[in-house]
């Protein structure tokens, strides 16, 4: 576990040094691979040497296109030993999207799985990459694409790259892309000083114990993965484990594989595995405790009781902390996300930004306690970062309570957001699709209730005049073009969109209609286009 005098401001720092910590201790995992510390550093002083090779320097941006593995963390921590800075890009992204966030991170060279690249390819014949590196998860790299540069042959010597110095606390480690609400996806510049501040509060409250083994099927291009558990575990001289997708029917097998003690669930995983199949075998793993967002006040003690662990719920995104407020593990409020971690401050406002009475709704907003420890700015949008900041204070844009003790309740999203199965969805981006149909006339795009938790797409459609459309069209139009979980669930057509006296469309009154008479895709049978695996 993480001893009182070791303290880290860099990631390649921590990777050395525990190293020489832990040696043969293993540190990364998946179903049939497994990496020691030391391996650890050896892969990622290879992966320095490969990108330096290319002229990857200090600032330089780099795409991960990549599925969750051992390699990618080696790839990552290697990549930050020459200051250069991950953009790790959701796999499910394709066409305009995937374009927009590689032109707006400078990302020159992309590292990308094999099942991916044709993805790649196709979005990426208009932005001069000046390498693409191919990594196939099996291993098989008899065929390589001629424009492509193999894994293995990318990698060098396990070896110190000369002059590279240390990254500086409030220097870059990644790009994080998240959904805007009225215009395209923001970079969320992340500093060094932010992962390991956010790990370590994260340890500090997640009941570790020597040997834990923190397990999680969310993907590495999510701060989730990348913080809560990968940082975490390696932050406490523990073990991470992974897979590449959830999967409910085998997590618990798994779990069990792996000798997981902590796991990590959003919302939509509660649900899925809460609704399995009863089995007598739901307890028959080591999982002590689960980390959550979004665990209804219901079903917290059930799923508990069901599956012999105890819920540790919390709050956060990816501009203020993975984690921001969390449940002290020895003093646990069931339906609360918790109180602030140690490098963060916290108000409930009204919307001039005053604080409000505790048991009142209004916005939550965060600010740190200590240097670099939130989000330095969104990449090249200043106006964006400052609108962010006002006032001093990080806006959420999300809704919550506090109590008499200082625990806060989560309530519903101020902001446009949709939230579908731990996606963060733009109606922008989905409008900019479905508008470019040459039957559509505009769009307005909502979140509406899901079965399953969090929200489904449901879009609003006004035709040209005179035109008429199929649905089974309108679907398959969209899942061509943007990712899966993007895809609407509904699709109603309107001969009018309500919209305010400035001609912005009320949402809000939208969100307050019902389901009712509309195309339901799930219904109709469409097959949606998911990643390669």
């Amino acid at each position: 576990m993480l001893d009182r005098d070791e303290v880290y401001h860099d990631l390649p720092t921590l990777v050395a040094r525990k190293a020489e910590k832990n040696g043969d201790r293993v540190a990364l995992q998946t179903r049939g691979r497994a990496l020691t510390y030391a391996e650890l550093q050896r892969d990622a002083l290879r992966a320095a040497q490969g990108f330096a090779q290319l002229g990857v320097r200090k600032g330089d941006k780099v795409g991960f296109f990549l599925y969750n593995s051992v390699d990618f963390v080696s790839a990552w921590y290697g990549l930050n030993m020459l200051g250069g800075v991950m953009v790790p890009l959701n796999t499910a992204l394709k066409g305009e999207i995937l374009r927009y966030e590689l032109e707006d991170s400078d990302a020159r060279i992309v590292l990308t799985d094999r099942r991916l690249f044709p993805t790649l390819e196709e979005a990426g014949t208009s932005l001069g990459l000046q390498k693409t590196i191919l990594y196939d998860a099996t291993g098989a790299y008899a065929s390589v694409p001629g424009a492509a540069l193999a894994y293995p042959d990318f990698l060098g010597p396990a070896s110190a790259v000369p002059d590279a110095r240390p990254p500086a606390p409030q220097d870059a480690a990644s790009i994080l892309y998240t959904s805007g609400t009225t215009g395209p996806p923001k970079g969320v510049v992340i500093a060094h000083e932010k992962y390991l501040a956010t790990a370590k509060a994260i340890a500090a409250r997640s009941r570790l114990a020597p040997g834990s083994v923190l397990f999680t099927e969310l993907p590495l291009f999510h701060c989730n993965a990348q913080e809560m558990t990968t940082n975490v575990a390696l932050l406490n001289d523990l073990t991470a484990a992974y897979a590449e997708w959830f999967s409910a029917s085998t997590y618990w097998e798994l779990a069990r594989e792996l000798k997981a003690t902590h796991i990590s669930l959003l919302i939509s995983m509660i649900n899925v595995l809460y609704k399995q199949p009863e089995k007598t075998s739901d307890r028959e793993h080591g999982v002590k405790v689960a980390l959550t967002a979004g665990t209804g006040k219901d079903i917290w003690p059930r799923f508990e009781e069901r599956f012999g662990l105890t819920i540790i719920e919390l709050y956060g995104m990816t501009e203020c902390g993975c984690t921001t407020l969390m449940n002290p593990p020895d003093r646990i409020k069931v339906g609360s996300v918790g109180t602030p971690l140690e490098f963060v401050e916290a108000q409930v406002v009204d919307d001039r930004d005053e604080p409000v009475p505790d048991g009142t709704k209004g916005e939550l907003v965060v600010r740190p306690r200590s240097a670099y420890s939130m989000m330095i700015e969104y990449y090249k949008k200043p106006d964006k970062t400052v609108e962010a900041w006002r006032n001093l204070w990080f806006h959420t844009g999300d809704y919550v309570y506090r109590d008499t003790e200082g625990y806060y309740y989560f309530v519903d999203r101020k902001k446009d957001v949709i939230r579908r199965r731990g996606e963060n969805i733009a109606p922008y981006d989905v409008e900019l699709v479905l508008n470019q149909h040459p039957k559509v006339f505009e769009s307005v795009v909502v979140g509406v209730p899901s079965p399953l938790g969090e929200e489904d797409v449901k879009a609003y459609v006004r035709l040209k005049p005179g035109e008429h459309v199929e649905p089974r069209e309108l679907f398959e139009f969209a899942a061509q073009r943007m990712p899966f979980f993007m895809v609407p669930r509904f699709v109603e057509l309107l001969d009018e969109i309500p919209k305010t006296s400035n001609q912005k469309a009320q949402r809000y009154v939208l969100r307050q209609r019902p389901i009712g008479e509309c195309w339901d895709r799930e219904q109709l049978g469409v097959q949606l286009v998911r990643p390669a695996r």
